[in-house]
């Protein structure tokens, strides 16, 4: 891990989000506590509350995301992680999170395909990495987030 990499959640987690900058943490906070992800809400505002509703749509197995969000999010298969210069290595699922990310990863851009039907989206499917716009519902709608849930082999939600 570099030093000023921060890791929030399951550092062994199978989906892992890059973003480039952090949430506000609560004094005593903890990934694995019941209300983690209220705690980042309540800290952070509707931003950080946009973005934890966007992971827990990319994670959730079924279609019941907003209790995922609420219940699950980071406390297994999640972790998000700031200011990265590698990927995380235990992780199955990689989803960068806007340009920035991607610069700081040091991501070849030549090497990644479109998403069919997702031009917003750019993806290295082999190694399954997906460079997302960062998530905001302006620059991430539910049409993307179904369509990259297909990618993932998952329901849509719409």
């Amino acid at each position: 891990m570099s030093q000023n990499m921060l890791v929030i959640g399951n550092q062994d987690a199978s989906h892992c989000f890059y973003l480039p900058t952090p949430p506000q943490i609560p004094s005593n906070w903890q990934y694995d506590s019941f209300d983690a992800t209220a705690s980042l809400i309540a800290a952070n505002g509707n931003h950080w509350r946009k973005i934890l509703t966007i992971m827990a749509k990319l994670s959730v197995l079924d279609t019941n995301w907003r209790n995922y969000r609420d219940t699950q999010l980071l406390k297994q298969n999640e972790c998000l992680v700031i200011g990265a210069t590698n990927l995380m290595t235990n992780a199955i699922h990689h989803f960068v999170c806007g340009q920035q990310s991607a610069h700081k990863l040091e991501l070849n851009m030549l090497d990644m395909t479109e998403l069919k039907g997702s031009e917003e989206f750019i993806s290295r499917l082999h190694s399954n990495l997906y460079l997302c716009p960062y998530f905001d519902y302006r620059q991430f709608p539910n049409q993307h987030i179904d369509n990259l849930r297909r990618y993932l082999d998952l329901p849509a939600l719409l």
